[in-house]
Order: structure tokens, then C-alpha cells, then sequence
């Protein structure tokens, strides 16, 4: 008898256990969905407000009309420049030095 009072007290612990972790996961759970709610309620205040300031707004401008361009001008002064390398350093330096006498 005593054996089958050690397994009822351990069922009614574990019974225990199982009702307070339901308990907290119902409890956790339900404060997750007031703050998401509230999250919820913040951002279509937001949106409200933001679509009446967007009525406010004047209407947009119409553009000028303006004649059609091309997309690309060419412009000599932006033609890249070409760069001719000199393979003989030594040539050229005896050309300047002999122009400087």
C-alpha cells in the first residue's frame, strides 16, 4: 500500500507539473497576441495617417513637355584619349636631355 501511495503522489506531481507548464504556455501565448494586436493597431494608425496627409498633398505638377533628346551626345572634348607607350625609356630620356643643350 505504501508503494501505491509513492506512484499517486508522483502521477499528481507530474500531473501538477504538466497543468502549470499548460498554464504559463497559455498565458505566454496570449500576451504575445495583445502585443502583436497592439503592434497591429499601431501601424494601421500609421497607415490612416499617412494616407490623409497623402490626400492633403496638392496634386503633382504636370512636366513640361520637352523636345526629344538623344540619350547618348557625342562631345569631342569627352572622346577618351589615347596613350601611345614608349618602349624605350632610355631613347627618350637622351632625346630630352640633348634638347635641353
Amino acid at each position: 500500500m505504501n508503494d501505491l501511495s509513492k506512484e499517486q503522489e508522483q502521477a499528481i506531481a507530474r500531473s501538477t507539473m504538466y497543468l502549470f507548464a499548460a498554464i504559463l504556455t497559455i498565458l505566454m501565448v496570449s500576451l504575445a497576441g495583445l502585443f502583436l494586436s497592439a503592434e497591429l493597431e499601431q501601424q494601421a494608425q500609421n497607415k490612416e495617417a499617412t494616407s490623409v496627409q497623402i490626400s492633403r498633398q496638392p496634386e503633382v505638377a504636370p512636366q513640361s513637355q520637352r523636345p526629344w533628346t538623344r540619350w547618348k551626345q557625342q562631345r569631342p572634348a569627352m572622346l577618351p584619349v589615347k596613350l601611345h607607350a614608349l618602349h624605350e625609356p632610355s631613347k627618350v630620356f637622351e632625346l630630352r636631355f640633348s634638347s635641353l643643350n
